[in-house]
């Protein structure tokens, strides 16, 4: 082998040379006619692929996270507003006042949390407006500042509402939703542990169930037969010096209530107070989440809104907590009914409503439509079934009556019953009512509306009215969701045109509206809340105006209806234009308010 040939395969091993071959093989071949020479570029057929967006820049907005910051941020200055109010509330009341008096010798640390000791410059500069100057104790600046952040608190209220009804119009996976409601109950607690411990204002009806207690246990007499002025020497008389606020005792399973309240008392005016507020926020809370699961079902985008206007409502709190009434208690027993009846236990549900009738007895007119509902169950089951359904319901309402009503039975009697009933449903007085306002009215009215106006003929009205609507209900209503709207209606009707009004006749008419996921319904529950509040506002001032119906009812009546014409008006003069398409991947968006499909009775 030649020298020169083992050199260059030393130099490159297992390959060919280039220097191997005659340089005749490296020539450059003359390309044929048409053919692709190998250095032009190939065209490919384009696919079509779409061009992805850079998503580090352009990512989607995290609404879950930016609703739970606002929600912490609205609650921390709903708190604020509600500790704010402490000293005005202490202020509003005299220094005689049995309950101010009671539970601030039980909390003597309460004074310490009053912006007015801690802050002198803030009080030098309210001082500079006389509307706020807190000199005129208990009639003027107190109460009127009071007023400014309660409208304030119910202004944050309708804002975060509102937050919860636009998040939800996002898909926001489980547990965000599961932050935020866990978010909006502790927020919840909190607004209730410091309505726990404020001052007290509009607390004679606690006093009340005091004393119903007491007349039991410490008496022995039947609250429905003795009179609460029978017994002076009372300590809890000392609450209702200004008048008692109610001659009706309360339904028996109140009076059950009461026992044991004034037992764990031990003749502690504070204890009844403390007392009787821990099983008002126990109630509100359970009232929350309740709202939360009902609307949940009924109307998901909703359950948001329809928990914060019921928990964190500043009336609410007010007269749940802090003048505990026993409407919150109606409401919890209405709720949990509603809940059973969208579960499947219809009876369970039935027995509820009858316990809620037990307390108030003005439930007996939302009886019929819940009893609808047990007539759709009894159509869809066989027969043999049937024949056992009535008699066992039957069975169980006449139970709870009998349980509820023989401890009091003796000495009262049916006649005792139907009085009692006449003074709930035939009312002899006009109180704070659109009633008393038109009686108040400094003119002569013509004869027909002097007739009209006495509380009797008003109350013939009202029965009309709301009568319609319960027997358009009963016709109707088939579904869960329609007799809890037709509920609604018709306590929203009774709120408005009874002879009596007091502030907390709107707790019910509320839940049952936020409950039935109606917009107008709500708007008009909503507007008659901010009503009753500003009812607390007048009934602190001395004396209360008597003719405040026409501005806590009869201004939202009016705002409501001037509200639904000129959203009608737009709908009508909108319905030409066309709808745009939704966006891939979103959920189509409803124009105007959605109302319930007409049910289809079934043969």
């Amino acid at each position: 082998m030649p020298p020169w040939l083992v050199r260059n395969m030393q130099q490159r091993p297992g390959r060919k040379d280039r220097n191997f071959y005659p340089p005749r093989s490296r020539k450059t071949q003359p390309a044929l006619p048409g053919a692709t020479l190998p250095t032009a570029p190939v065209p490919v057929r384009s696919q079509q692929y779409p061009i992805e967006p850079p998503t580090s820049s352009h990512r989607r907005p995290n609404y879950g996270r930016r609703a739970l910051l606002a929600f912490i941020g609205l609650g921390l200055l709903l708190e604020a507003l509600l500790l704010a109010t402490y000293p005005l509330l202490a202020g509003a009341t005299s220094r005689e006042d049995a309950a101010k008096q009671a539970l601030l010798g039980l909390l003597p640390w309460l004074p310490h949390l009053y912006w007015t000791t801690t802050m002198p410059a803030l009080v030098q500069f309210v001082a500079h407006i006389p509307a706020f100057a807190l000199s005129n104790a208990g009639a003027g600046g107190n109460v009127n500042l009071l007023l400014l952040l309660w409208a304030l608190a119910f202004v944050i209220t309708l804002v975060a509402g509102r937050i919860g009804s636009r998040v939800l119009r996002e898909r926001l996976s489980r547990t965000a939703n599961s932050v935020l409601f866990s978010t909006i109950l502790v927020l919840t607690a909190i607004f209730a542990l410091t309505c726990f411990f404020a001052p007290p204002i509009l607390s004679q009806d606690m006093f009340l169930y005091g004393i119903y207690g007491h007349l039991v246990t410490v008496y022995h007499v039947n609250p429905y037969v003795v009179s609460l002025t029978a017994f002076p020497h009372e300590p809890l008389q000392r609450g209702i010096s200004g008048g008692v606020q109610s001659v009706v005792a309360p339904g028996p399973v109140w009076l059950d209530l009461c026992i044991p309240m004034v037992l764990l008392a031990r003749d502690s005016i504070a204890n009844i107070l403390l007392l009787f507020r821990g099983l008002g926020l126990a109630a509100h809370l359970i009232n929350t989440i309740l709202i939360w699961i009902i609307v949940a079902k009924l109307k998901p985008e909703m359950r948001i809104s329809g928990t914060i206007f019921y928990g964190w409502n500043p009336l609410v709190l007010l007269l749940s907590i802090n003048s505990m009434h026993l409407d919150v208690v109606v409401v919890l027993f209405i709720l949990l009914a509603i809940l059973f009846f969208q579960r499947g236990s219809p009876i369970l549900g039935w027995v509820l409503m009858l316990l809620a009738m037990l307390i108030n007895m003005l439930v007996l007119i939302l009886l019929p439509l819940f009893f609808c509902l047990l007539l759709k169950e009894a159509r869809t089951l066989p027969s043999g079934r049937r024949a056992l359904w009535w008699p066992s319901v039957a069975g169980v309402s006449v139970l709870v009556l009998i349980l509820a009503y023989a401890p009091y039975w003796s000495g009262w009697g049916l006649t005792g019953l139907l009085t009692s009933m006449q003074h709930v449903f035939l009312q002899d007085n006009a109180i704070n009512s659109l009633d008393a306002a038109l009686i108040k009215l400094p003119v002569t009215l013509p004869p027909l509306f002097a007739w009209l106006v006495i509380p009797h003929h008003w109350t013939i009205i009202a029965a009309v009215i709301a009568g319609s609507l319960l027997l358009f209900g009963c016709w109707l209503a088939d579904t869960v969701e329609l007799v809890v709207l037709f509920s609604s209606w018709v306590s929203l009707a009774l709120l408005a045109l009874m002879p009596t009004y007091w502030p907390w006749y709107a707790l019910v008419p509320l839940a049952l509206s936020l409950c039935s996921v109606g917009g107008r319904t709500i708007l008009l529950a909503m507007l008659l809340t901010a009503g009753a509040l500003l009812s607390c506002y007048f009934l602190l001032l001395q004396p209360p105006w008597p003719a405040q119906g026409l501005v806590t009812i009869g201004l939202p009546v009016l705002a409501w209806g001037w509200t639904l014409f000129f959203i009608t008006t737009w709908e009508m003069t909108h319905a030409s234009e066309p709808i745009p398409e939704p966006a891939q991947g979103t959920k189509p968006t409803r124009r105007g308010l959605s109302r319930p499909s007409w049910p289809r009775r079934g043969r």
